[in-house]
């Protein structure tokens, strides 16, 4: 019983981290990265599947006209790209 609950409880996390990457993505990315990470305004090419730590980077460092980006979960947020299909 108890490992179901803590099982629970996991997979409630796990899924408010999703939702709130989701939402950072949204709020901070897809502007120029669209929706869904399949290309937008500033940024043409699709970014879905991105290997996480390559987002990661890109974040942190920035990637050829992307200046880095100030994002509190960004690790949160590289694993939401990466998982996009």
């Amino acid at each position: 019983m108890k490992r179901l609950l803590v099982a629970a409880a996991l997979a409630a996390f796990a899924s408010s981290a999703y939702a709130d990457a989701a939402a950072t993505f949204k709020a901070k990315c897809a502007m120029c990265h669209g929706a869904d990470g399949a290309g937008g305004a500033m940024h043409k090419a699709s970014i879905k599947g991105t290997k996480e730590a390559d987002v990661l980077k890109a974040i942190n460092d920035g990637k050829g006209k992307m200046k880095p980006v100030k994002i509190d979960d960004a690790a949160a947020v590289a694993k939401f790209v990466s998982g996009l299909k």
